[in-house]
């Protein structure tokens, strides 16, 4: 390999690694913010970063499950001040089984009492999904509402990191990699300082060098064929 292509290739890994580097980064925050916010999702200041899980907002003016939608939290005056098109994230028993999980839906219906309470009606923009409304919702079960900004697919993405395989594939072994590329990097990198001082020989001195050793052993096993034919006439010559 030249060394253009070792540097291209050096450039492409150092990128691709510091991504993963990065890309864990980002994880982590999230899932600090989730466990701060005590509200299982992630939230940094007011703004909440949700994971879409359905289609029943799925619209011309909604989102679509796998999406991350960005919504707003919202004060106790501002909950009472929500309107008819508006979309809310609440609080609600969804499948009957006593436990609440979080909804996105848009309010159809704005109700005050006598009392001055207000309740809100919601319903999915996607009528195929979201067959009738949802049951009435006090301000106490509102969460957030949606800021209408949206990124594709992305909940899914994350949804998918934050569980055990996700987090093991696409945190824990990059990492891992990077870590060990940079230790490989370092040991190499000194390894090449304490070189620098030592004589470099070319494949063409190399060559030479053993062609010269094998000269000086010829030229030696000669000498000592010599040296004994020598010796074997020396010894005739006495008989």
């Amino acid at each position: 390999m030249n060394q253009k292509a070792k540097k291209i290739t050096k450039i492409v890994v150092n990128v691709l690694l510091w991504i993963f580097l990065i890309l864990s980064l980002l994880m982590t925050i999230l899932a600090f913010s989730a466990q701060a916010s005590n509200a299982g999702y992630p939230k940094l200041g007011k703004t909440c970063l949700l994971t879409v899980l359905s289609d029943s907002m799925n619209g011309p003016d909604g989102f679509k499950k796998g999406d991350l939608i960005i919504c707003r939290a919202l004060d106790d005056d501002e909950k009472k001040d929500l309107q008819v098109g508006d979309v809310v994230s609440f609080y609600a028993d969804l499948v009957g089984d006593g436990n609440k999980a979080l909804n996105t839906h848009r309010i159809i219906e704005r109700n005050v009492d006598e009392g001055g309470n207000v309740t809100y009606v919601t319903q999915g923009d996607n009528r195929e999904v979201s067959f009738v409304p949802d049951s009435p919702i006090g301000v106490d079960q509102i969460e957030a509402i949606w800021t209408g900004k949206r990124i594709g697919g992305l909940g899914s993405v994350i949804q998918f990191l934050q569980s055990s395989t996700g987090f093991l594939v696409c945190i824990v072994l990059p990492l891992a990699a990077f870590f060990i590329y940079e230790l490989v990097v370092m040991i190499m990198t000194i390894n090449k300082m304490r070189n620098k001082d030592k004589k470099q020989i070319t494949q063409e001195e190399e060559e030479m060098i053993k062609q010269r050793a094998i000269e000086e052993y010829l030229a030696k096993q000669s000498a000592q064929s010599a040296e004994k034919q020598d010796g074997q006439d020396g010894s005739g010559g006495d008989n």
